[in-house]
Parts: C-alpha cells; structure tokens; sequence
C-alpha cells in the first residue's frame, strides 16, 4: 500500500480540525499586516518623506537587524520594508503550528494509531497537513497581495510580495515536516521548529546589519526578490526548492518509520527516580525543564543582541510603547512578557497533553490531588516565565553595559502580566479543556494586535490599559503601577481558585 494512500480523506479531516486555527493564523495575520502597512503609509504619505526615511533606515545597523534595509522609496516598497518580517514570523509559525498539530502531535495523543487502523498510508496524516500549510500560505499571500494593490502599490510587486509569502509558508511547513521526523514529541517539534525560525531570522538581521551576503539565509533568498524595484522572481526558486527537498524527504521518512519512534533514539531512563523527584510539581518541572532553559538562554542571547544595538536605535527613533519609557531597550522589556507568555501557555497546556496520553490516569491513581496536579503545572508554568524573563533581563543589562540587576528587576517584576494569562487556560483546562488552548493563544493574539493598532494611532494611547502588559511596573523608567499589579495579581488568585474546585469534577479523558 503506498504510504500516501487515503491522503483525500484525511485532508477533508485536516482542514475541519483547522477551521477555526487557519482563519485566525493566516487571515488574520494577513489582515494585520494589512493593517500595519496602512498605518506606516499615513506616517510617510509623501516622496520626500519616504527618502529621508530610507537613507535613515539604510545607515542604521539597528533598524537592518531588526526590520531590514528599504529598497526604494515607493509605496510598496515602504510598506513592504514594514511588514517584511512580521509576515515571515506570523506566516512561518502558522505553518509550524499546522504541520506539528496534525502529524506528531497526533501521534502522541494516540489519534495516528486508530487512524492507521483504516486504510491510511503511514505519510498521509502529513501529505494531508502540508496541503493544508500550502494552503493557508497561499490564501494569505492573497490576501496580502490585493491589501498592497489596495493601498496604491503597483501590480507585479504586489504580486511577487504574496509570492514571497506563499514561499515562507511552504518552507517552514517542510521545515515542521522534517523536524517532525527527528523528534518523537509534539512539543519537542514545534520547540525546535520555532528555533530554526529564529535562527534563520536571526541570521538574516545580523546579515542586514552587517552588509553581508543574503544568500546565507534562507530568509535573504526570498527577501533578495526585492518587489517593486528588482522584482526578480528567480530569487524565490532556491527556496522552493529548499521546501521542495525538505517535504519530499519528510514523507519518505514517515513512510518508513515507526509510528510514535523519531529518528533521534530515546535516552535510557534511569532505573530509579532522583531523591529531587517528590511531587507533582517536581515531576511537572523535570519533564518542562529543557524547554525552560532553552527558552532561558534564547532569551538572554536575544536581550544582548537588543541591548548591544540600543542606543544606535535610540539615536534615530523614540520608541516609547505602553509608557514603558522611551527607547528600544524599555520597548524590548515592555514586549518580551509577551513573547514569554508562549512559554508559559505550552507549559501549563501540557496538562492536556498528559490527559489524553494517559499518562494523568497513572499518577492520579497514586494519593495524588487533582488540584495538586493543577497547580503543579501552573506553577511549573509561572516559574518558567520567571525565569525566561530574568534571562532576557540579564541579556539587556549586559548588552546595554547599564545596571544589570535594575534590568532583572524590570523584567521579572512583568510577571503577573503573564501569569494571569496562565491562570485563564488553567481555569479553561479545568472547566472546558477543548476550548483551553485556542482561547489562550487568541487571546494573546488579540493583544498583539492592540500593541499595533495603539502603535499606528488607530486607537489611542490609553487603549494599552486594556492589556495586562501595560498594568504591571514599567521600569526602569515608567511608573510602577502597584495598584494595577496588585489587581493582576488578585484575578490571578480568583482563575487558579476556580480551576482548583472545577478540576474537582473533570473528567481527566
């Protein structure tokens, strides 16, 4: 039986588990960046704006590594300078979170092995999930097209900017296919996915910065198509031939291996718990920990890297989101709960996790409280972020050569902003698990758009006060709000309440 075998079924089943995710990925991400290149129009409506802005932008090696140089002083070229890298980060999670979702996360919750019961070749759940990842690129690539035409940007550089998009999408979709192959977790996929983004983007600023080659990065591969100057559409081949490579060799993999195995063997087990293993949340904080100290050391690089290019950024721009207080590294620390607050989100969600596999009905056999377990992983997950923005702290500090202890204190004092998010998807996991992640990460999203909505001048400024992110201290050069933490704090106490006397009445399946 080929391994492709039933691959129509199961892309009929693929996108009705997506109905609701790719509409909020893809679309939306799509109409946000939208969005956002209207309002960087109104800022530089004219020529001789838009000029004065390139040779501002092209001359700063903070602004090449974090946004990348303009090329051209036309609408679409502004807008596109704008929206460049949020497409390729939003676009390029999209496809990860879709490919993950539906082949190794399946996997390990047990859906593969009833599916594989029927007639349904072993590469088919990730034929199926591929397509739909294609899918969702392109629709969003549309969409992006016709919002650029929209806004006055000629035709073909339009076109070639959803190009670009479809063409981010694809890749990382084969860069989730193949990862999926490696690792025998579904966290451990996207974990490794989401770092091969970064590091390629990563990558791609130092490049900028640098004056650099493109051609060492993917990312530079597409972004060297240059719309509406070069409009050279033959850029975009080494990268689809990249996506090309990887999904063919993803589905050769699945069709070969094992169900549930990875080609990454599995570490022996010690033969007896460690003396540290007592509890549930020992346990909760054993099985998280290399996620917390990858996520950790991720954040003390990124801090650094913000840190040691501040005050050139500084020098050209007044960056003051929130009240956190003008400049890039206040605006870093402002932003980066936001960011940690997926950390946590994927930490407390392992609850589900543990559900479905059954691995919860073992331990919960044991004189082990339901609530016990909750909170274990709650407070797994709010240490996670803790720690996670204790690093990016540190990474500030030292970057900037200021005081490093005030940078700690700035970072780790935002997170109740985090914590409060926790609490709501642990209070959804206790009540309607199903509902848990969707809710959170929409959430989440939501505030994300509000930063940009308030940034462009859609909204005005007092509307940040409707995000927990702008409720706790601002420091080091903003107010310390203790009124509004204390709040934070208290609805926190009231959601983990609630999910300690509905988890109570679950059912744990």
């Amino acid at each position: 039986m080929s391994a492709l075998v039933g691959t129509v079924p199961m892309l009929a089943l693929t996108a009705r588990r997506e109905r609701s995710h790719m509409p909020a990925w893809y679309g939306l991400a799509a109409l946000l960046l939208v969005v956002v290149g209207a309002g960087i129009l109104g800022t530089y409506p004219t020529e001789a704006a838009r000029t004065e802005l390139a040779q501002t932008v092209n001359t700063d090696a903070g602004e090449l590594f974090l946004i990348g140089p303009m090329h051209g002083t036309s609408i679409g070229s502004l807008i596109l300078w704008r929206t460049q890298g949020i497409a390729t980060i939003f676009i390029g999670l999209a496809s990860i979170l879709v490919v993950t979702r539906n082949t190794r996360s399946a996997e390990e919750n047990g859906t593969s092995e009833l599916l594989g019961a029927s007639a349904i070749g072993r590469a088919a759940p990730l034929g199926a999930a591929l397509v739909v990842a294609a899918t969702g690129s392109l629709v969003a690539g549309v969409i992006i097209a016709g919002g650029f035409l929209t806004l006055g940007a000629d035709v073909g550089g339009s076109l070639l900017v959803g190009a670009q998009v479809f063409t981010v999408g694809l890749l990382f979709a084969g860069v989730a296919g193949i990862v999926g192959q490696i690792v025998r977790t579904g966290r451990a996929a996207t974990g490794l996915s989401v770092t091969v983004l970064a590091a390629l983007f990563l990558t791609r600023g130092a490049v900028d910065a640098s004056g650099g080659s493109p051609w060492l990065s993917p990312l530079g591969w597409t972004a060297a198509a240059r719309p509406f100057t070069d409009n050279n559409v033959l850029t975009l081949l080494p990268a689809l031939a990249l996506a090309a490579v990887t999904i063919i060799a993803s589905i050769r993999i699945a069709a070969g291996r094992d169900l549930g195995a990875g080609l990454l063997p599995d570490r022996a087990g010690r033969a007896q718990a460690s003396t540290l293993l007592r509890g549930p949340f020992s346990l909760a904080l054993r099985v998280s920990r290399g996620a917390i100290i990858g996520w950790t050391l991720g954040a003390v690089v990124v801090g650094l890297l913000i840190g040691s290019v501040a005050s050139t950024v500084d020098q050209q721009a007044d960056l003051d989101i929130g009240g956190s207080g003008p400049g890039l590294a206040n605006t870093a620390v402002y932003l980066a709960p936001e960011v940690i607050t997926v950390l946590a989100l994927v930490t407390v969600l392992r609850l589900r996790s543990e559900a479905a596999s059954g691995r919860a009905e073992i331990l919960l056999a044991r004189p082990v409280r339901r609530g016990h377990w909750l909170l274990a992983h709650a407070a797994t997950a709010a240490v996670a972020a803790l720690v996670a923005l204790a690093g990016f702290g540190l990474g500030i500090g030292l970057g900037t050569g200021a005081d490093v202890l005030a940078w700690v204190w700035a970072a780790v004092v935002r997170a109740p902003a985090v914590w409060i998010l926790l609490a709501l998807v642990a209070a959804l996991l206790a009540t309607a698990p199903g509902l848990a992640a969707g809710t959170g990460f929409t959430v989440l999203a939501l505030l994300l758009a509000l930063e940009f909505v308030v940034e462009l001048q859609i909204l005005p400024p007092q509307a940040y006060y409707a995000s927990p992110f702008a409720l706790v201290p601002q420091l080091p050069d903003g107010p310390g709000h203790p009124g509004y933490t204390a709040l934070l704090l208290l609805v926190t106490a009231a959601l983990l309440a609630l999910a300690l006397r509905r988890i109570r009445y679950l059912d744990i399946r």
